[in-house]
């Protein structure tokens, strides 16, 4: 997960990702109790159904061993939270919440357990408001600023399909926004960015991937020549770079040539003027070969 490496954390790996991904941990320890109780009580469909793959998540995915072990394999830091989506962990849990109110024969007592329950999950869990109401300041749900920054670069680039360079957060969300803003950075290569110091000679002078220089020079701050920025810049067709108005690489920009398109409250857009223009084209997936 992004802040979390299993080199550095080692065995303790798995717990911090439980505690940065659920908070307090409560549903992992639902689903333990949950568990147990089929273990127990449950009817021999349910052992057969819930026992097996719970004790396969338990020496695999919850065992603690299981990240060192698969990342000297596969890069699993930013992606093993995901295992906590397998299906088991989320259907056992409102299974067995729902086999105990409805198996009561007695209304008050389906009641009560249904108070129980819903008690169990209000303290497990972290209120909904728990910071307050934060109203939406448009319909996409999205910062303003992002919005006019995607609109200014539309007004300018002339092309149905600009391609822009941003920071990790408008990244981020422009890609959830604004289909037809073409972003150079994909989310793992700029995961990678955020969560390592610096990118090697190796990989900087690799040219199957021109834009770790990009991100070498304007994330990690690194001491990139101009002319290997530009050639960044014209390779992967990066007409506009985005940043906020406190980027220190803002001078870094302008001695390279690239100049201001527009502005916002707290960002600048400079335009990078490419020397052989780039028109993105959708695949026409409506044919069927």
């Amino acid at each position: 997960m992004q802040g979390l490496n299993v080199t550095e954390n080692g065995i303790r790996y798995l717990w911090e990702c439980f505690s940065y991904y659920t908070g307090s941990c409560a549903y992992f320890m639902l689903y333990a109790a949950a568990v147990i109780y089929i273990s127990i009580a449950g009817t021999k469909r349910e052992k057969e159904i819930f026992i097996p793959c719970s004790v396969f998540l338990l020496l695999t995915v919850y065992n603690p061993v299981a990240p060192m072990v698969l990342d000297h394999f596969f890069d699993v830091n930013s992606e093993y939270y995901r295992f906590f989506w397998i299906a088991p962990v989320i259907v056992l849990v409102p299974y067995l919440f729902s086999k105990l109110i409805v198996t009561r024969t007695d209304m008050k007592q389906m009641i009560v357990v249904s108070l129980l329950i819903a008690a169990i999950c209000l303290v497990s869990g972290k209120y909904v408001y728990a910071d307050g109401i934060k109203w939406a300041q448009n319909i996409y749900k999205m910062p303003p600023e992002l919005i006019e920054v995607s609109e200014k670069i539309h007004e300018d680039s002339g092309v149905e399909y600009p391609k822009a360079f941003l920071e990790y957060e408008y990244n981020m969300q422009m890609r959830q926004y604004d289909p037809k803003m073409l972003l150079t950075i994909d989310r793992e290569d700029y995961l990678y960015a955020v969560s390592n110091p610096s990118y090697s000679r190796e990989m900087l002078e690799d040219d199957t991937h021109p834009q770790y220089v990009l991100l070498a020079a304007l994330v990690r701050f690194q001491d990139i020549d101009k002319e290997s920025f530009l050639n960044a810049l014209e390779t992967t067709k990066t007409g506009y770079v985005v940043v906020s108005r406190d980027n220190p690489r803002i001078d870094y920009l302008k001695e390279a040539g690239l100049s201001i398109a527009g502005e916002t409250q707290n960002h600048l857009i400079f335009k990078y003027d490419l020397k052989e223009p780039y028109e993105f084209e959708l695949v026409d997936y409506s044919v069927v070969y």
